[in-house]
């Protein structure tokens, strides 16, 4: 039996040790309701405190998992978003967060526009047709927009956001 040897690969050993120098110091990109941003309520209530009660539910409303439906319908293409972002931004692990990032956030805004949730009560109904009169913004009502869930003054909509930061 004839026994090669394979010489050589320098190049590739150099190519391997570049790629690893670039990716080596990793990093993490959070996504959801992180800004800290708050409702123009006396109490200044915090937007990712509506949205936990929105997520989990409370003693008088029922769950409506946004976040929960966004990780199960999404996260397996996470992976591939970001090999896809690294080779195409020269292995630049900030970038490639920050472009992850960016889809989460708009898969996070659609699960909160487009998701089968428990519709609202009454009470919550008449509650957001008050305040809009007393506001002197309502002109006219379009009750499947007023009877959303999760889609009231549009504040936790607009506040979903991200942040890379280096490991």
């Amino acid at each position: 039996m004839a026994k090669q040897v394979l010489r050589g690969g320098d190049k590739l050993r150099k190519a391997l040790d570049d790629l690893a120098k670039k990716v080596a110091r990793g990093g993490t990109v959070e996504a959801g309701f992180i800004d800290g941003r708050t409702y123009p309520d006396a109490a200044k209530t915090s937007v990712a405190q509506v949205a936990q009660w929105n997520e989990f539910g409370t003693a008088t409303s029922p769950p409506r998992p946004f976040m929960r439906q966004t990780i199960n319908d999404h996260q397996s293409g996470w992976g591939k978003a970001l090999a896809s972002s690294l080779k195409a931004t020269d292995y630049d692990v900030h970038q490639s967060l920050d472009f992850v990032g960016e889809i989460i956030d708009d898969q996070i805004r659609t699960s909160i526009r487009e998701g089968s949730f428990a519709p609202i009560s009454e009470r919550t109904l008449e509650a957001r047709l008050a305040s809009s009169k007393r506001t002197g913004t309502l002109k006219s009502v379009n009750m499947e927009t007023a009877s959303k869930p999760l889609v009231d003054t549009g504040l936790m909509l607009g506040s979903v956001s991200h942040e890379v930061s280096d490991d």
